[in-house]
């Protein structure tokens, strides 16, 4: 049931970068069939996966408007530490 939740999740984040298949693909350093076989369910969405497009998202917005907000940063601080990363806060 997870991995059906990650899928759509990835597509919709996909979708929320305005890019095509074959342009994430490129992004992601992947072959485009197998972005589709994540997108059709033959393989699954991991969570890595979906910190790779967070991780888009943010060097988009970064670059689009020059600003990240601070709902932005903690989402980004959240993700790191569910996969074991110590975010050091500095003020």
């Amino acid at each position: 049931m997870q991995s059906v939740v990650y899928r759509r999740e990835f597509i919709r984040r996909r979708k929320q970068l305005k890019l095509t298949q074959k342009e994430l693909a490129s992004e992601l350093d992947l072959p485009s069939d197998e972005l589709r076989k994540l997108e059709r369910g033959d393989q699954p969405v991991r969570r890595l996966h979906l910190l790779a497009l967070d991780q888009l998202r943010l060097e988009a917005a970064v670059k689009d408007s020059g600003l990240v907000t601070a709902a932005m940063l903690l989402n980004a601080e959240q993700l790191l530490e569910s996969v074991g990363y110590r975010v050091i806060r500095t003020q």
